[in-house]
């Protein structure tokens, strides 16, 4: 079998051909930079990598396939690898010394969308709606105090003159529990891709990669 990755220019469209590989899956993609950015996985893999050809399909830019992100499979609140479609507006405020208030946030890793985007293209699913978001919500107020801390510390790190500030005493931002009146309620609606990855997997839909973590890689993208 192989997949075929149409308009995968996007950090979660190249996650999702790298994670396909590196499960030994024949990939077809048209975009050169998916050779450079696997040549060592291709060259000890059984997995191939091919500019052109037929398979169970899934597009990132809108264009006809069996699974169309945005249509089909619904993102919300991604962190990016980088700078591109899927970075939040706030963030690029924060970047910038900038304040911007925002509704509460689901993040989820690009790690972890690519993750279950794999299985799901691995068993050929056809999917109507389904959401894909993180579990727990992030207030404004918490998400902009990790990515000032980390951005800070990032910076910092280029000069090697840290501040004590900077370095100790930050706990993660917004880590206490919740009295149920205080929650929102606007997550988007799991059930379906718990279900359809309990099916495929065993395991539902378990985001892994913390938030600081997401963050710290998405900042490496960002001052490349």
């Amino acid at each position: 079998m192989a997949i075929l990755i149409l308009g995968a220019t996007c950090s979660l469209g190249e996650a999702v051909v790298d994670k396909l590989l590196s499960m030994d899956i024949d990939v077809i993609a048209a975009e050169d930079s998916h050779y450079k950015r696997n040549s060592t996985l291709l060259e000890y893999s059984t997995a191939n990598l091919y500019s052109e050809g037929d398979g169970y399909s899934i597009s990132f830019d809108g264009s006809d396939a069996n699974l169309v992100v945005g249509k089909d499979l619904i993102i919300h609140d991604l962190i990016p690898s980088r700078a591109d479609k899927w970075l939040a507006p706030e963030i690029i405020r924060w970047a910038n010394g900038e304040d911007m208030n925002s509704s509460p946030r689901y993040w989820l890793s690009v790690i972890d969308a690519a993750n279950a985007i794999a299985h799901i293209l691995r068993a050929e699913k056809k999917i109507n709606r389904i959401d894909m978001c993180g579990r727990r919500e992030w207030l404004a107020k918490d998400s902009k105090s990790e990515f000032e801390m980390l951005w800070q510390r990032t910076h910092q790190g280029t000069s090697g003159k840290f501040t004590a500030e900077t370095l100790f005493g930050h706990e993660i931002a917004g880590m206490d529990a919740k009295p149920i009146s205080e929650i929102s309620g606007n997550r988007p609606d799991l059930a379906p891709l718990h279900d359809l990855l309990l099916d495929l997997t065993g395991d539902g839909w378990r985001p892994l990669v913390p938030f600081r973590t997401a963050l710290m890689s998405l900042i490496a993208g960002l001052l490349v």
